[in-house]
């Protein structure tokens, strides 16, 4: 790992799902792969982030007006992020464990939100 690079937690990552959508997860996800020197993993993270990211705003765009009314303003973004945690832990999870034991410090949560 690169000296005076930091990864995101799974915390940050969540919040910034929440508050940006899958892209800005894809994002984060990358620069943790590319602060972990694993690039190629790291681009694939990205462009899931934005094909995910089409395939919601298609999805709503697409429902019909009278369900998607019925449908809590929060509970879309409370699905993906739930997601997206689920699959930081699956893929970076052993990583960010690792980080955080060895006192490693994590890039800010303003930072991770900024995005």
């Amino acid at each position: 790992m690169e000296e005076n690079k930091k990864l995101y937690s799974q915390r940050a990552i969540a919040i910034t799902t929440y508050l940006g959508g899958p892209l800005a997860a894809g994002v984060l996800i990358r620069e943790n792969y590319k602060t972990l020197e694993k690039g190629k993993q790291g681009k694939y993270a990205f462009i899931i982030g934005v094909v995910s990211t089409i395939i919601i705003f298609v999805g709503i765009f697409l429902i019909p007006e009278k369900i998607i009314n019925k449908i809590p303003n929060v509970l879309i973004p409370i699905v993906y992020t739930g997601i997206i945690s689920l699959i930081v832990e699956k893929i970076q999870g052993a990583d960010l464990k690792s980080y955080k034991e060895n006192n490693q410090k994590f890039q800010s949560l303003w930072k991770a939100a900024g995005i």
